[in-house]
């Protein structure tokens, strides 16, 4: 070798021809370099673990002479010479110890080499590979690769949770190191992650007094003894891992079959893989941060995606159904386009007219109407359901209101739930529906608005010549037999919700009486009725259908509605007395806090007190009744001459119902004279008792 040819004409120079050997490394990872002649032993010269005091030691044995040159980092050159007795002087030593640390610098370079190679290597494995286990497990392997004098060793990272250490990555251990979980403080590698301090040992004695000084378990003492396959611990190097100040782990290297020759480089080593390993640990973090980020970055762009097809659905939904309603084409037109866009049957309920709008033509025949309006209730949302008596079965509803009243419903045969797009047509068809629902109740508005200036005024018109003219604009014959009903819906504080129901009740009269032309139209919260026949006789059919009509509008919607019918006039001149009478009938109604129907011709008698102050009816029977309410038994008394007048004064009925003898009612009808003043054989007075009597029942009512 060239770097060893002065060495080598030196030594021929001092010791002749004698055969020698040399041999160079460390303790426990020795290579023999040279030999002149001589055949190589099988293991190389043995060094002494202890450290000599001189750059040069010198034992003899077996007839060998073997000088020990020592070189920093505990390099050792060993020359070996076959000759026991050789003798040589200080100076030639040093000159030998001098010749040859070329060969200490070339093997130096080699191993640094080695390292670097190793470094190299793993730092390529942490920038390649996003397996974080393999790349800790070649950290671990590598560093036991560049420290020779290192067997086997582990990655133990802290676990917050469970507060241990775990072990994350091992080489040159079986299954138990897994089970090898120190707490923060505990053993080797819990006081090294507690105080973040290297530790190194060169002994198995050493190793073991510090297990137990830090008070590993009996648990995790049995674990690392039996992860080494029965191989005795002889020393190890611990290390802590750390992210920029934060420790988050150890690394530690053990020795099993050679004792000594670690170094204080071999801790610089350990601790650069360490901190190759906190580095790929950190990338790995890094990596599933970023990858977490992209993957919410691609779950927002997807939403995007679709929120950004969502509207512009609804913006195409909403620009094809906006021209149908402003070309005026009506609801029909709406939901026919509705379902060609869903591809799916669809229909619409409006709660106004009561009636069903559908998207086919057979599809009229799937919806039982009964049931669906069960089913659609105001103030729900959108929402599924199950309607068995029908073909499809699943129907998705979708209400429509204006603020609080109930307009309608969507009905969408869904077998399958629907899409977002879906969904969005159906909104945006809602929406449209609802303008055109709006839109449509304006206009009746307007109609209705017109159509009561037009009534009032023939009401009011008392010139017969303007009063035709006013008729003919109604579509009114003057010669005609006429009658006015009013229907009044209890007044709501809620104005929409009362708007709603009046145009309700003005489209279920009319679809009662399909056969004839009516003049009908909401005001406030009253519906007016103007009953127009070419006969007297159809006029009674009339209202005794109105009669049923209003039942079941109250059995089905349980509206309180109550009806006033004036009587019937032959020419329009009797209109306005006609309507006159319906309202009277109607304060009937209200002073009796009725809600029915009836005829103002059927109230009788008391029309005379419809408009009569109450308080002046309530003096009258104060003025009347207050002697006889007076007495003790008055309620007795009072009973016994309201059934006496109902009776029209037959003393037989009066005391079969009051259940007492005749005579005893002889009797209360003296004292009821007595105490009232009056004669019931006196005319006069006995009118004044009837009407008494009458009004009290009247009032009570």
């Amino acid at each position: 070798m060239e770097v060893i040819k002065p060495a080598l004409f030196f030594l021929d120079h001092v010791i002749k021809e004698t055969p020698f050997q040399i041999w160079a490394g460390q303790q426990h990872d020795q290579k023999h370099i040279y030999s002149n002649d001589i055949e190589i032993p099988l293991s190389p010269p043995f060094f002494s673990l202890s450290k000599p005091l001189k750059n040069c030691t010198i034992n003899r044995q077996n007839g060998k002479t073997i000088l020990h040159f020592l070189y920093p980092e505990e390099f050792h050159i060993c020359l070996c010479i076959f000759k026991e007795n050789l003798l040589l002087p200080d100076e030639t030593l040093k000159q030998l110890h001098y010749y040859f640390y070329p060969l200490y610098s070339q093997e130096l370079i080699q191993k640094r080499d080695h390292e670097w190679k190793m470094v190299m290597e793993t730092t390529r494995s942490i920038n390649s590979s996003i397996n974080t286990d393999e790349v800790l497990t070649n950290i671990v392997r590598n560093a036991i690769k560049v420290i020779p004098a290192a067997d086997a060793g582990y990655l133990q990272l802290f676990d917050e949770e469970r507060e241990r250490l775990v072990i994350r990555a091992a080489v040159g251990f079986n299954e138990h190191i897994n089970l090898f979980q120190p707490k923060n403080g505990e053993s080797i590698t819990g006081m090294t992650f507690l105080d973040g301090k290297t530790r190194i040992y060169h002994s198995r004695k050493e190793i073991l007094a510090s297990m137990s000084e830090q008070k590993i378990s009996e648990e995790n003492y049995h674990h690392i003894m039996s992860s080494s396959n029965d191989h005795f611990l002889k020393g190890g190097i611990c290390v802590a891992v750390s992210v920029g100040e934060k420790r988050i782990g150890v690394m530690m290297v053990h020795q099993f079959f050679t004792e000594g020759g670690l170094t204080n480089r071999d801790i610089d080593l350990l601790q650069g893989f360490a901190d190759q390993a906190a580095i790929a640990i950190q990338n790995a973090a890094l990596f599933t941060e970023i990858k977490n980020n992209i993957a919410v970055l691609t779950e927002l762009s997807e939403q995007l995606t679709e929120k950004n097809a969502l509207l512009n659905k609804r913006t195409q939904v909403h620009e094809t159904l906006t021209q149908i309603s402003l070309k005026n084409k009506g609801v029909n037109t709406i939901i026919s386009e509705l379902g060609n866009m869903m591809e799916s049957p669809i229909a619409f309920y409006d709660c106004t007219e009561d009636e069903f709008f559908c998207s086919y033509r057979s599809q009229r025949y799937i919806f039982n109407e009964d049931e669906i309006k069960k089913i659609i209730l105001p103030n729900q949302g959108p929402r599924y359901t199950e309607v068995q008596c029908t073909e499809n079965g699943s129907y998705y509803l979708y209400p429509i209101h204006n603020g609080t009243a109930f307009l309608g419903c969507l009905i969408v045969a869904a077998t399958n739930p629907l899409s977002k797009m879906d969904i969005v047509t159906i909104e945006q068809g809602g929406a449209i529906l609802s303008l055109e629902l709006v839109k449509k109740h304006t206009l009746t508005d307007i109609y209705y608005k017109k159509t009561h200036e037009y009534f009032t005024a023939i009401i009011k018109n008392t010139n017969p010549d303007s009063l035709y003219e006013h008729a003919k604009d109604l579509g009114l014959i003057p010669s005609s037999y006429l009658c006015v009903a009013l229907f009044e819906i209890k007044t709501y504080p809620d104005l929409q919700l009362l708007e709603a129901n009046i145009h309700r009740l003005v489209s279920f009269i009319k679809k009662g009486f399909p056969e004839h032309h009516l003049l009908i139209y909401g005001f406030h919260n009253k519906v007016i009725l103007l009953i127009s026949t070419d006969h007297p006789a159809p006029q009674a059919n009339i209202t005794e259908r109105l009669a049923n009509l209003i039942r079941i509008w109250g059995n089905k919607d349980g509206l309180e509605v109550s009806v006033g019918i004036g009587s019937t006039y032959k020419g329009i001149e009797y209109i306005s007395r006609s309507y006159d009478e319906a309202e009277k009938a109607l304060a009937y109604l209200a002073n009796r806090n009725e809600q029915k129907m009836i005829h103002y011709e059927n109230i009788g008698v008391n029309r005379l007190f419809i408009h009569q102050q109450p308080q002046e009816i309530e003096r009258f029977l104060e003025e009347t009744f207050a002697q006889l309410l007076s007495e003790k038994n008055h309620h007795e008394l009072e009973q016994t001459l309201l059934t006496y007048i109902q009776l029209n004064k037959s003393a037989i009925e009066t005391a079969k119902k009051l259940h007492i003898h005749i005579n005893t009612l002889y009797k209360r009808l003296k004292r009821i004279e007595e105490l009232l003043n009056v004669d019931f054989n006196n005319p006069e007075d006995n009118l004044k008792i009837q009407l008494a009597c009458h009004l009290r029942n009247f009032v009570q009512a």
